[in-house]
């Protein structure tokens, strides 16, 4: 209770000091703190200048962090429209945030998201309730990290409901665990990275079978972006194509060279990518130039497991992609509001026993700074220059 007290004390004193909305500057870490301040249980969870917004009352999800203190650029993207309109209680699982869980498969044979029977387009698409509403309690903290703890039921379109209890960490690394993690040096760059680790447990009284569906934990990431943002897939071999929904990208969105995907993910443009496990390696990233910046995901992934499809329409449900990424766009005509990007990563899923467990992972870094500094970092650990992104 203490290191709850000393963090929220550190976050109500920042804001304080900054004063209201009106006196802060747009797109900065401390005027998001202050669009989210009508969010229950939140809290900064910092290491100098490396801070995350956590709520782990919102099921442990991080909102938004900044490598340059209350400062420097937010890199997280939340529904603030969700906020103000005081809908953020009851649609948790579309408020966005940097890090949150997500349950697959999202379309074809055993969603989560749609009813027994109803055809799966836009319209009868709806989040699992629980997903939606269910608020997480405090199992654990230390000074850095937090575990919170949550029941849900889940059910699939064959009306097979899962109940499971989901424990969740997030933690705020240091950066000796980054450079350690990573085996790179932070000189000449400001830094922050957190990990987000998710257990799941059936709590029901029988074990899950193919037959009636599996349950995937995927985590996702929002991210704000900019036009010249290009994500950085490496793969284990070259292919000369990966798996596409919504619509079909050309060469002016994605390019596959040298077994590395390259994908403008500008918010743009309405569309996704995945990578199936036999391309896989655990690792993506992102560069954007203008900015400075440099985004790395890393997961736990081992390529023994079954992964289940989220293709509309698919008849093979255990063959999907273990990397997505989603990019979104902004269309009002079409009441689209995604200016932002995803990093996405999702666990093998399995014929869970009663009281049986599952665990998934996903830590997110972001480096600004010196170019040479952060193509150094490229290099080791996405296998790219950046000098040689293609140009499209």
């Amino acid at each position: 209770m203490i290191a709850k007290r000393y963090q929220l004390l550190i976050f109500c004193s920042t804001l304080l000091m900054l004063n209201c909305r009106q006196g802060l500057k747009k797109d900065t870490f401390a005027y998001h703190l202050e669009q989210l301040k009508p969010i229950d249980g939140l809290e900064v969870l910092k290491s100098g200048e490396s801070m995350i917004a956590v709520s782990g009352i919102y099921q442990a999800r991080v909102f938004a962090s900044s490598s340059k203190g209350m400062n420097g650029r937010p890199y997280g993207w939340f529904s603030s429209d969700l906020i103000e309109n005081n809908e953020h209680a009851s649609n948790m699982a579309y408020l966005g945030g940097e890090s949150r869980i997500w349950f697959a498969p999202e379309l074809g044979k055993y969603s989560v998201f749609f009813d027994a029977n109803a055809e799966q387009v836009d319209e009868n698409m709806r989040a699992p309730h629980d997903l939606n509403t269910k608020k997480f309690t405090e199992k654990l903290r230390t000074e850095h990290a937090i575990t919170y703890v949550g029941d849900m039921e889940i059910k699939n379109n064959h009306n097979y409901t899962f109940s499971i209890s989901l424990e969740r960490t997030v933690s705020l690394l240091s950066n000796k665990q980054i450079e350690q993690n990573l085996d790179i040096s932070l000189d000449h760059i400001s830094y922050v990275a957190f990990r987000a680790e998710t257990t799941m447990t059936n709590k029901g009284s029988e074990k899950w079978h193919k037959e009636t569906g599996l349950l995937s934990l995927w985590e996702l990431g929002c991210m704000n972006t900019s036009a010249d943002n290009r994500v950085i897939i490496p793969l284990t071999k070259q292919t000369d194509s990966i798996t596409e929904y919504f619509t079909k990208t050309t060469g002016d969105r994605m390019q596959i060279k040298d077994a590395v995907v390259y994908y403008k993910a500008d918010a743009r443009g309405l569309n996704k990518i995945g990578t199936p496990p036999q391309f896989t390696k655990n690792v993506m990233g992102s560069y954007s130039p203008e900015n400075n910046l440099l985004n790395i995901v890393t997961f736990n992934f081992t390529n023994d497991g079954v992964y289940v499809n989220s293709l509309p329409e698919n008849n093979t449900p255990y063959t999907g992609d273990v990397i997505n990424i989603f990019n979104g766009n902004v269309d009002t005509a079409l009441g689209h509001k995604w200016p932002f990007y995803e990093f996405e990563s999702s666990s093998s899923v399995k014929e869970l026993a009663p009281n049986e467990s599952m665990y998934h992972s996903q830590t997110t870094y972001h480096f600004e700074g010196d170019f040479n500094a952060l193509n150094a970092i490229s290099i080791t650990v996405l296998g790219v220059n950046l000098n040689d992104i293609p140009k499209f």
